[in-house]
């Protein structure tokens, strides 16, 4: 999971909410309209560097759906269509492989990638593991929302470990450049996948600082 900073929303899906209002209608998600709904979905994924919200695995819009922090079944009509309750989850369909966004269904998630200090609940194993972390105040939280969103199904664990594998065999020249990289956006604005755990990991057995 990697810290997500919010935008402004764009203007026409704000645009639409006012305009909703103010001919009496109660605007909510069931009723949001394309292309209100694409600009949405488009800000979205670039605000979070084309990750998933929550395993950080690439995502396009073909692959993707938008997700709702705070469950919809759990919100009001005017929480459904806020938009810093909107993130980008993967999965586009209910075939998808049950994790994330597929997988949570209505359960409230105890960590947030709106938090600044998402990243500090969760650890890495050479292995493709996501883990809780050490500190014992965190554990609980972190290991709820590991089984609640199925952050080690098979199939992350799988891209993950065959992502850290670059880290094999290098030297602490080349972790550091690596560290550069799996920081920053690239020419795409696009992150790395699963950069968290890539940097995670060059932080705990090279001692790079971030």
């Amino acid at each position: 999971m990697k810290h997500i900073k919010k935008s402004e929303e764009p203007q026409e899906f704000k645009d639409w909410k006012q305009q909703q209002k103010s001919i009496g209608i109660n605007c909510d998600y069931q009723s949001f309209p394309n292309p209100e709904k694409r600009l949405v979905h488009s800000a979205l994924l670039s605000e979070q560097g084309y990750i998933c919200c929550y395993c950080c695995q690439k995502i396009e819009r073909e692959t993707s759906h938008i997700e709702h922090f705070l469950p919809q079944s759990k919100t009001d009509a005017e929480l459904s269509v806020t938009y810093s309750n909107l993130l980008a989850s993967c999965g586009s369909s209910q075939h998808w492989p049950k994790h994330c966004g597929n997988q949570r269904k209505n359960n409230p998630i105890p960590v947030s990638p709106l938090e600044t200090n998402c990243e500090d609940y969760f650890r890495y194993t050479g292995e493709g593991e996501i883990i809780p972390t050490n500190n014992s105040e965190q554990q609980e939280e972190a290991e709820k929302t590991i089984k609640i969103l199925n952050l080690n199904a098979y199939d992350l664990k799988q891209m993950r470990s065959e992502a850290l594998g670059i880290l094999e065999e290098i030297t602490d020249e080349e972790a550091q450049k690596l560290a550069n990289f799996y920081s920053q956006l690239d020419e795409q604005e696009h992150y790395q996948p699963f950069c968290v755990a890539i940097l995670y990991s060059l932080k705990a057995y090279f001692g790079i600082e971030l």
